[in-house]
């Protein structure tokens, strides 16, 4: 008789204490899952923001979502062929590498799963290290969108301002950023405080595997 991949143990003998327990605990909710939902889905996040992440929970409500620590997710579907959970849960492992990634583990149908993904696209404020998308200038003259106890901090981040009379007063134009060229971390905090979103968080699906056998990977869309 075969052995049975349920009876398949991973050794976690490097972790020690709760942080082990913690990981052993992890391995065995994503392998209830494998046995309890209908489909998993492996997917990545551009822009993840948790908040966002808190939203796609709410719709997907009655699924279990787990996002990042891949390794572990990886570990308990089984990296290969010979050490999986369940037939084809190696290729869904494949697909959790390269970039932030999770689980999504459902009983919905395919079609409400991507109307959920779509729905919970939110703009969402660039971080550093991203570029750009549009170009980004202030005037000289008053800018009244800041309180006269920010005017330090605006000049901390680069804009040539004074305070007269209690209103933050652009010396000369200024430009905030360029299309197509990476923000730095001044950068990002200024168009943060001008309310200026330039990310876009979504999650994209990579696969979906179903109990019934059945595999299937998605297209990868353009990155944000």
């Amino acid at each position: 008789m075969p052995k049975s991949k349920r009876a398949q143990k991973i050794s976690l003998t490097r972790t020690k204490g709760k942080g082990h327990a913690r990981k052993e605990t992890l391995l065995e909710e994503v392998r209830v899952c494998c046995d309890t939902f209908n489909a998993c889905y492996a997917f990545d996040a551009a822009n993840m923001r948790n908040t966002a992440l808190k939203e796609v929970r709410v719709q997907l409500r009655g699924s279990r979502l787990f996002f990042g620590r891949t390794k572990l997710l990886t570990a308990a579907l089984g990296r290969t062929p010979e050490s999986e959970f369940k037939d084809g849960l190696s290729e869904v492992a494949a697909s959790l590498a390269g970039g932030e990634a999770g689980l999504i583990f459902t009983n919905e149908p395919h079609e409400t799963v991507e109307r959920v993904l779509k729905e919970t696209q939110t703009n969402e404020f660039a971080r550093a290290g991203r570029d750009a998308t549009d170009d980004v200038e202030l005037e000289a003259g008053p800018i009244t969108q800041f309180p006269h106890n920010m005017e330090p901090y605006l000049r901390k981040l680069g804009l040539p301002t004074k305070l007269d009379q209690g209103t933050v007063i652009m010396l000369a134009p200024y430009t905030v950023c360029r299309a197509g060229e990476p923000l730095n971390s001044d950068q990002a905090k200024l168009l943060q405080l001008l309310g200026i979103k330039m990310a876009l968080f979504k999650l994209r699906l990579r696969c979906r595997w179903s109990k019934d056998g059945e595999f299937q990977t998605f297209a990868n869309e353009d990155e944000e």
